[in-house]
């Protein structure tokens, strides 16, 4: 909390406090007839009554103090996010740019997982499925074949390009 709430909320409420005993003072003079006692007594009320509100007022000053320097920290607060965040932009981009060219670089490979039931066919076959073999080549597709495209076109069919892994 701000000095100058603080200290205009206590100058406040303690002068809040201080004007009930002018005020009785003032009742016990109108009771008794006095009005010189009375007029007095209003006097120092009025006096406590101002005291408190020049109180109020820094208390005012004080809370919007606090609203400026609170509005402040968020503004450097939201800065310092913005800063870890483009930095850590930065880095995810790093890291995917070196990712691709780590991809690009490699060669590229298809792999293949046969199933059990692939397997047995190709044992049945005669092909290499069941002993464990890699095999390795490039597919050519068959001549007179064709390739749909998704609009439904129909493309001759070209050789793949890379290499083919095939792990049974």
């Amino acid at each position: 909390m701000h000095v100058l709430t603080m200290e205009g909320l206590m100058g406040a409420g303690m002068n809040a406090k201080l004007v009930d005993t002018p005020m009785r003072a003032a009742g016990e003079a109108e009771r008794k007839g006095n009005k010189a006692a009375m007029e007095q007594a209003l006097g120092y009320a009025g006096a406590v009554t101002r005291q408190a509100e020049a109180y109020q007022e820094k208390a005012a000053r004080g809370m919007e103090k606090e609203a400026e320097e609170a509005k402040k920290a968020e503004e450097k607060r939201q800065e310092e996010l913005r800063e870890q965040r483009a930095a850590e932009k930065e880095a995810m981009e790093a890291r995917a740019e070196k990712a691709s060219a780590d991809q690009t670089a490699a060669e590229p490979v298809d792999s293949l997982e046969v199933s059990e039931d692939g397997k047995r066919f190709s044992e049945e076959s005669g092909g290499p499925a069941g002993n464990g073999q890699k095999t390795e080549g490039t597919i050519s597709p068959e001549p007179g074949r064709a390739v749909y495209t998704e609009a439904g076109e129909i493309v001759p069919a070209e050789p793949p390009g890379g290499t083919i892994s095939l792990s049974v």
